[in-house]
């Protein structure tokens, strides 16, 4: 993944081909992408969706119409997400076994896994001269 300067807070962020842009709002940014802490949250909801829908194919459930909702709160010291609130809608009823199979399933995504167990950064500062 290589994440790129476009001018001013507008970054270009590529993998695999594919481009996504950050951006911040107005008035310092231009407001052309979702900012870093939306693209978080976006990865979070994308990573459940990803998981629910895998459960509802194999099940043969409806998978037309999931939506992921998601709210999140600030923090402070240091500055950072507090916490999220996600809601799941699925497009059909669920009888108690497939409620608790897919709840229990959703808990287990990826990023959802990274966020409740942070994993180690490490930040190298390369200068080019």
């Amino acid at each position: 993944m290589r994440v790129t300067h476009t001018g001013g807070y507008r970054f270009e962020i590529e993998q695999r081909g594919h481009t996504v842009v950050c951006d911040q709002p107005r008035p310092g940014g231009g407001d052309t992408g979702m900012t870093p802490v939306e693209l978080l949250g976006g990865s979070l909801g994308a990573c459940i969706g990803v998981f629910a829908a895998d459960y509802l194919v194999r099940n043969n459930l409806p998978v037309q119409g999931l939506t992921v909702d998601l709210e999140w709160q600030g923090a402070s010291n240091p500055h950072r997400i507090g916490g999220y609130v996600v809601k799941v809608t699925v497009p059909t009823s669920l009888d108690e076994r497939q409620r608790a199979s897919l709840g229990r399933l959703v808990k287990g995504c990826t990023v959802h896994n990274t966020l409740h167990h942070a994993p180690e950064v490490s930040i190298e500062l390369i200068e080019k001269t």
